[in-house]
């Protein structure tokens, strides 16, 4: 019975091979079988790679199996074969996108745009791609292009919304707040666009406006978390502290113990006239995070007004400084505190501390640079175990996201794509989605490998001097360990070999640094 079942299975496999044999390559990427266009490549003629349709079929294939170099390669070949088709120069764009060539992304959607000023994919790449770059004054002007050609697309609107909200002026967010009710009366089942609704109301202060998409929203998605906890924030801003304590107790009971629903739970229990009720809740949004100031006060107030008013006192001398604090001593002394702490071999207190006194004054990032500096290692195969690789992760998605919010120069930040490219790497081969990171108080929180993408695309490129450099360094590095290791069999002591030990040490480090080792 065996051999009937594995002969039946073999003959059913030649079948289907013999079938992919009958289709024509961009037949097998409509059906998706990009594997076996792969298989196919292998054995193309040079009058096959000189193909147009040969070689767009076969970069489809390798942008199906997320292989964007390759994928790259193939449609660039397309493009030397018909310079000005617009297919071919979006599907570059398109994957120069995936591995980081930013720069070459744009030249080819604005050399569509020169042709057809009103090309709908490249006007919508290019708004996102401005968007995700921070440029959203650009990325705004295309979304213009996008909204003239179909002006009551939900995706459109949304989009255009979003920028108006990163600009930040009243103006902005007015026209955001007329942007995201159109994208919602065409759509409105849409969550994404709800949740924004409703967080821009809020940040208005329009508590009422805001339950108000709440409750339509729930209509469509009742069970959705986001959005109870949203009309939770809704009712205490109105004042209906009953109702909000109501929706957080419902969320807490469905297990959702977030750090919001823990504080504005306990303070809607606290608001409402029952402050022994809200202890428990305040205290652990308060093991969560103690420097939260009105969480500080709210604990110290339920306390005060139940059972522990030594404590209360306590908390409320700590929400006082938290609020009034001398910034500058405060930092200077972390910052000595610290630096004591490496030098005594402390690193877990010291980086402990740099992460709290961060938190309390995100301004800082030196602190955040010096949890970076410390896990400085820029390949991820050399490191001892998954919670040194999880934590370094962490400070450099961490520091480099702060950073990029900044005006500050980002001309070296270059120096972290190796890492966090072989990151991605990784995830990939692992069919992994996202990544975990481990924060110095030792929570562990999940990355998406987009978002790790996102980032990635927005760093400069390495200068090519820069490369040039550290590919010499690895080479006379390589030729001065092989000398190493040929001294070493001949029973040739160290200090017989040209570098010295200080010298080998440093060129270690500096390969080590620069991912190369």
């Amino acid at each position: 019975m065996k051999c009937k079942f594995s002969l039946l299975l073999f003959l059913c496999a030649l079948s289907l091979w013999g079938q992919a044999q009958s289709f024509t390559l961009q037949e097998l990427v409509n059906r998706k079988q990009f594997q076996a266009v792969v298989a196919r490549a292998d054995s193309l003629t040079p009058a096959d790679s000189a193909d147009y349709d040969t070689m767009s079929a076969i970069g489809q294939a390798y942008e199906g199996l997320l292989r964007y170099k390759d994928a790259y390669q193939c449609f660039s070949y397309c493009l030397q074969m018909d310079t000005n088709n617009v297919d071919a120069l979006n599907a570059v764009a398109r994957n120069a996108i995936n591995f980081g060539r930013i720069a070459e992304a744009k030249r080819c959607y604005h050399k569509v745009l020169d042709a057809d000023s009103l090309n709908f994919y490249a006007n919508y790449q290019l708004a996102r791609l401005y968007y995700q770059l921070g440029d959203y004054g650009r990325a705004t002007e295309h979304y213009h292009v996008l909204a003239s050609i179909e002006g009551e697309n939900p995706s459109i609107l949304t989009g255009l919304a979003d920028c108006h909200i990163k600009r930040g002026t009243a103006p902005n967010i007015m026209i955001a707040l007329e942007l995201y009710g159109r994208a919602l009366s065409l759509n409105p089942e849409n969550i994404r666009v709800a949740s924004s609704l409703i967080n821009t109301l809020l940040r208005m202060g329009d508590g009422k406006g805001a339950l108000q998409v709440c409750d339509t929203a729930l209509f469509y998605n009742p069970d959705n978390s986001q959005i109870r906890q949203s009309k939770g924030m809704a009712l205490y801003m109105t004042k209906d502290y009953l109702q909000a304590d109501t929706v957080y107790t419902g969320l807490l009971a469905d297990g959702d113990s977030s750090f919001l629903n823990l504080k504005y739970g306990g303070a809607a229990r606290y608001m409402s006239g029952h402050a022994l009720d809200g202890v428990e809740l305040l205290e652990k949004a308060y093991e969560i995070d103690s420097t939260d100031v009105e969480t500080a006060m709210l604990y110290g107030a339920s306390l005060g007004k139940t059972y522990d008013r030594k404590r209360a006192y306590e908390l409320f001398d700590q929400a006082e400084l938290n609020m009034q604090p001398k910034k500058f001593f405060v930092n200077l002394l972390t910052t000595f505190r610290g630096d004591a702490l490496q030098r005594d071999g402390r690193w877990n207190e010291a980086e402990k501390l740099y992460y709290a006194a961060w938190k309390k004054d995100p301004t800082q990032l030196n602190f955040l640079y010096e949890i970076n500096r410390h896990y400085w290692d820029l390949n991820p195969a050399l490191f001892q175990n998954e919670k040194e690789l999880q934590k370094t992760i962490f400070s450099k998605y961490t520091y480099l996201t702060a950073y990029m919010k900044t005006d500050k120069s980002q001309q070296y930040l270059y120096n972290y794509r190796p890492f966090l490219e072989a990151v991605c790497e990784d995830a990939f081969f692992k069919n992994d989605d996202e990544v975990t990171m481990l924060a110095p108080d030792g929570k562990k929180s999940k990355l998406a490998v987009a978002d790790l993408r996102a980032l990635i695309s927005q760093l400069p490129e390495m200068p090519a001097e820069e490369r040039e450099r550290r590919e010499k360094m690895q080479a006379q590095m390589k030729k001065a360990m092989e000398k190493e290791k040929t001294l070493h069999k001949s029973g040739a002591k160290l200090d017989t070999i040209a570098l010295t030990k200080e010298e080998k040490e440093k060129a270690r480090k500096l390969l080590k640094e620069a991912g190369l080792e």
